[in-house]
Parts: C-alpha cells; sequence; structure tokens
C-alpha cells in the first residue's frame, strides 16, 4: 500500500538518523580473549571491539612478543540496538598460540576514528603447562571453504539471529523480557534492516553494560562470537495471544576458499594447511568469496492471561509485581488558602512506569490539583525497579486541624497470583488563618485576598465574562448588518477561503506531547483525524465513533485510506482507555496521523 511505503521510508530515515547519532557517540574499544586460561601451544582468539563508531581509519594489533599469530587479523562490523539507540561496532579477530606457559600480558591495540587515538586495556592471559593440553582438541575456524563444501550452508550453519522470550505465559502486565542477538563465527559485515514491532506491549530497553554487548557462547561444541542485538522488557496491554515480530539482518559473508592443491600443499590437516597458505600470503582475489544473506528470527507468541477478577480490590488499577507505598505531607502546617503536597512514592519492581496515581479521598474543604510524576528507574534489573513518586499539591480553605485518609494501593503478584493491598496511615495537616497578601492598590487603599470573600472574586470575574460576550456577540451582529449592506465586488467573492493544513490540525495535540497529560495527547490527536477528515469528506461532526468516516470512504472506493484509518483510530483508542499510561507510542503515532493525513490529501484532494 502507498501509506505503508512511505510509513517504511519514515522508518528508514529514524533508523538512518540514529545511525547518525550514534556514529557521534563515544568510542571505546575492549580486547576480549575467548577463554582466560589456555594452555601452551593451544589456539584461541582475541577479539577487539570498537563500539560508538561506523568506520575507523586505523586499527593497530599489540605486538605479540610471547604467541604466535595464527593467520590474518579478522574484521567484522555490524550493530546493536542499545537504550533505544541504535550503536555500531566494528571487530577485529586475531588468532593466536602462546608459544611459553605463565601469566602472559598483552599490550594495548589502537584505533584511529576521525583522527583522534583510543586505546584497548591491556590483559593478562593465564597459560598452563602443554602437558595439560595434549588432549585438547583445537577448535577450527569457519571462516574458509574446503573442497566440496556448500558456502550458503556453511553460512547457515555458522551465523544466525536468536530470539528468546523468558517465559510462553504471562498475566497483563506481567514483565517479559526479550533478547535479540547475532551469533556468527564467520567474517561478515551485518546491518539491521527491521527491529521488532512490539504491538500490544508497553516497552523499555534495558540498560546494559558495555561488556554485554559482546559475548563468547559455546553452541553444539563451536564457540560463537555473541552480539547483542537488543535487551527489553514488554509489559502486555491486552490478553490473548501476542505476537513478535521478527528480526531481520543484512550480512556480507567473506570466506576463504582453498583448493585440493592448497590442501595437499600445506600439510595433512586443515591448520597445517591454513597456516601455511597465511604465511606464503597466496590467498588471493580468486580464493575470496562473498555471499549476501538475510537471515530472521522466528515469530514469538505468547499467551497472555486476564488479570483474576477473584478478589480484586477496589483500589487496583493495574499495578503487576511487588511493591511498597509510602504517603507523606511535605509540610505539617500552612496558612488557609494556601498550597500543601501530598506526597506518594511507590517502590518495587514491575510494571513501574504504567502506574498510575493512587485515589486520595480528600474531605470537604480541599481543593486538589493534577499530580506531577518522577519516575526514579534501574534498567539492570530483570524486571525492571526503582520507585515512582506522585506529588499532589492541594489547598484548604478553613483553617483549624485537617485530616487526610489513609491512601490504599493495591497490586497483583504474579508468583503467587494474589492481589495485595497497601493503607497508608492518616495523615494530619495544621490549617492556620489565611494570611492577608496585596493584590492591587486603588486610591491608596489596599484590596487583600482575605478581606474579599471568595464567592466575590467569582461572581466578578463571571460577571466580567458575561459583559465581553455580550459586547462580542453586539459587535458580531453589526458587523454582519454592515456586511449585508455594503456592495461585494467580484474580486472579493472570488478570494477562496484559505484551507487549514495538516499541522494546523495537529497543532493541539502537539502543543502537549511532551507533558504529562498522556491521555490527553492521544484524545487530542484522535480529534484532530476525525476533524481533518469531516472537512475533507465534507461529512457533518456528529459522529464521535468515526464509523461515518470508514463507511464513507469505502462508498467512495478508498478502501485503502479505510484501512489505515480504522487501524490508527483502533491504535488511539487504546491508548485512551487502557487501564495503563502507554507513553512510547506517540512519535510512532502522531507519524501514523502525519501519512494518513497527506496520502489522504494525494487521493482525494485539499
Amino acid at each position: 500500500m502507498p501509506g505503508n511505503k512511505i510509513y517504511e521510508k519514515f522508518c528508514l530515515t529514524a533508523v538512518l538518523t540514529c545511525i547518525a547519532l550514534a556514529s557521534s557517540a563515544q568510542v571505546k574499544l575492549s580486547a576480549i580473549p575467548s577463554k582466560t586460561t589456555v594452555q601452551v601451544n593451544e589456539i584461541f582468539q582475541l577479539e577487539f571491539l570498537a563500539t560508538g563508531t561506523k568506520s575507523v581509519d586505523e586499527f593497530k594489533p599489540p605486538v605479540f612478543r610471547q604467541f604466535e599469530q595464527v593467520g590474518n587479523v579478522h574484521q567484522s562490523t555490524g550493530a546493536t540496538w542499545i537504550n533505544g539507540a541504535l550503536t555500531e561496532y566494528i571487530s577485529y579477530t586475531v588468532t593466536l598460540k602462546p608459544k611459553i606457559k605463565g601469566k602472559l600480558p598483552v599490550a594495548s591495540a589502537l584505533v584511529k576514528v576521525d583522527g583522534k587515538l583510543y586505546n584497548s586495556d591491556p590483559l593478562v592471559m593465564d597459560v598452563a603447562d602443554a602437558e595439560a593440553s595434549s588432549t585438547t582438541t583445537q577448535e577450527k575456524p569457519d571462516y574458509y571453504l574446503l573442497p566440496g563444501e556448500n558456502a550458503k550452508q556453511k553460512i547457515a550453519d555458522n551465523l544466525f539471529v536468536e530470539a528468546s522470550i523468558d517465559k510462553k505465559t504471562c498475566f497483563t502486565g506481567e514483565p517479559v523480557l526479550a533478547t535479540f542477538k547475532l551469533l556468527t563465527r564467520l567474517n561478515s559485515e551485518s546491518k539491521i534492516l527491521k527491529l521488532p514491532s512490539l504491538n500490544g506491549f508497553s516497552v523499555i530497553d534495558l540498560d546494559n553494560n558495555e561488556k554485554t554487548i559482546f559475548s563468547k557462547e559455546k553452541i553444539k561444541g563451536k564457540t560463537f562470537n555473541c552480539y547483542l542485538i537488543r535487551k527489553v522488557q514488554l509489559f502486555p496491554l491486552l490478553s490473548g495471544e501476542l505476537l513478535i515480530e521478527p528480526v531481520e539482518v543484512e550480512n556480507a559473508v567473506h570466506l576463504i576458499k582453498l583448493t585440493k592443491e592448497t590442501n595437499a600443499k600445506g600439510g595433512p590437516t586443515w591448520l597445517e594447511a591454513m597456516v601455511q597458505k597465511m604465511k606464503e600470503a597466496e590467498i588471493s582475489r580468486e580464493n575470496l568469496v562473498t555471499e549476501n544473506i538475510l537471515i530472521k528470527t522466528p515469530e514469538l507468541k505468547l499467551i497472555v492471561q486476564e488479570l483474576p477478577k477473584q478478589n480484586k480490590p477496589e483500589s487496583f488499577t493495574g499495578a503487576v509485581g511487588k511493591f511498597g507505598m509510602k504517603a507523606e505531607l511535605l509540610q505539617k502546617s500552612i496558612a488557609a488558602n494556601d498550597n500543601a503536597v501530598l506526597r506518594i512514592t511507590i517502590k518495587g519492581s514491575g510494571n513501574l512506569p504504567m502506574i498510575t496515581a493512587p485515589v486520595v479521598n480528600w474531605p470537604s474543604g480541599v481543593d486538589s490539583f493534577t499530580a506531577t510524576t518522577k519516575e526514579d528507574l534501574v534498567k539492570t534489573t530483570i524486571p525492571v525497579s526503582g520507585s515512582k513518586t506522585f506529588d499532589i499539591p492541594f489547598s484548604v480553605s478553613n483553617e483549624g486541624v485537617f485530616k487526610i485518609p489513609s491512601v490504599s494501593f493495591s497490586y497483583f503478584d504474579p508468583e503467587t497470583k494474589t492481589y495485595h493491598s497497601i493503607v497508608s496511615e492518616p495523615l494530619q495537616l495544621n490549617v492556620t488563618k489565611a494570611v492577608k497578601r496585596k493584590l492591587f492598590i486603588q486610591n491608596n487603599a489596599s484590596i487583600t485576598s482575605s478581606s474579599v470573600p471568595a464567592w466575590v472574586w467569582v461572581c466578578c470575574g463571571g460577571g466580567l465574562l458575561l459583559l465581553g460576550a455580550g459586547m462580542f456577540i453586539f459587535v458580531g451582529k453589526r458587523n454582519k448588518e454592515k456586511l449585508k449592506k455594503a456592495p461585494v465586488s467580484k474580486e472579493a467573492s472570488e478570494i477562496p477561503v484559505q484551507q487549514k493544513t495538516v499541522a494546523d490540525y495537529l497543532q493541539p495535540a502537539v502543543h502537549v506531547m511532551n507533558t504529562l497529560h498522556h491521555k490527553q495527547f492521544y484524545t487530542l490527536l484522535l480529534n484532530a483525524v476525525h476533524a481533518f477528515f469531516y472537512d475533507r469528506l465534507h461529512l457533518l461532526q456528529g459522529d464521535a465513533s468515526g464509523n461515518l468516516i470508514e463507511q464513507t470512504l469505502k462508498h467512495k472506493h478508498y478502501n485503502e485510506l479505510a484501512s489505515q484509518f480504522l487501524h490508527f483510530k483502533n491504535d488511539c483508542e487504546l491508548a485512551i482507555f487502557s487501564g495503563v499510561e502507554i507513553t512510547d507510542t506517540k512519535d510512532q503515532l502522531l507519524e501514523q496521523a502525519i501519512v494518513l493525513m497527506k496520502e489522504t490529501e494525494k487521493k482525494i484532494g485539499k
């Protein structure tokens, strides 16, 4: 569909932007051995990993005085998705063989990026006596092709992307860990083409130590280089079967082709043949094979169960995990009509970002205002832990001692499959006599906030509004009468009415996009798209459900637009009516709205 193509172009642009940002990230060079302890004459690999850059001007390995280097340095490139941003890496692999036993030092390697030098930390290899390694089988590399071997099969056996989730079934709101990684034994250049679209989930990208970007994993007796693509915590928003779509990675794999003559000349074993060829530098372009291959993970399925309805507390609003709560007053005493703040802090682990402020049953005489929210998340733990704080301002009009009743907070523990409720202690606030404050001075007489009752201010304000409205209506009628009497020139009658642009419709939603009023953003965004279609299709704005828009588009044979509109409407309504706060789909839905409206203008006209 044209709309999907435009959206795909936007996604590609976003990925390229991420790549540009990643290229300016801090460059780091790490040295990672395949083993920490080896024996004399045992083959092992040492990986030098440059992260935070997509190109290196120069790489200089250390001088391996107490090791024999087997073959040349092998280079591979790729990318990982860390903290919601794309980070590229370049890997240099050296195959080594210790000459003597003991604690052998390995000096720092160097890379030059944009004229700046970066070095790896030196390391020490623990090398045991050669006698202990007599029975050790040396693991042969797979970046070569023996006579008769199939290149595509070789790649399939030694390069793949893996996706996993830590559970197959869960409850709504229960954290699920999803991990995507690239495993390879080959010399390759890898590029992420598609990250999974995690529809139906609230998503948190987990913080990863830079050392966990790269690791070694044993699979069926073979050691693979493992690169972490993305590690996220998912919070299912709906019950039923949810799908996690595949990750797609494009790879250019470089293999060294060995002929029968080469193998025979090199010696009786694969290792001697390879080492001999490398030393003689006889590998030519004819011996190099490059294969381009697209690999992807299988689609994952997660069965999400509804939370139990039995014994569900009235104060439950969707918190799933293990939590504690504390309620406190930031002021013990205030003057009447001044503001105090009730702070409610929820700590624990689980779906903290989705937790909303507990309901407070305020006593009469108290006016409360919108809470401000602060999150302090630890994204290195599984599940995510930390705290969420709600500061609720309120004021009291009368002096005296006011009691703030207990606050109740409930959560569901998926391990025990039970609900738990926490009730805070009642709080006491001392309210003193209102403080007189000067508002304005007229005729040398000061008018204070306490000298005039509140109802007077309300009445005066309302009277001024009514007076202003009456004047507006009166002037409007006079202007209409003048317009009726005045002759209309032909030029004036032909001046077209300027139509609202896409940006005009979306301006209210964009205005509140970065505020804490998430539901308001989604509501305004959906209203903007409704208003756009009402104007473009010349409909009466009486159908809040949007069904008339969909039916009209289908009647005019714009079935693709109708389908896109329905999909957008459903996504917005999910965010509006969900019992949890969804904050990670704003950019996606805004872009979806822009694409839908632009595509409509192309097909229907402005």
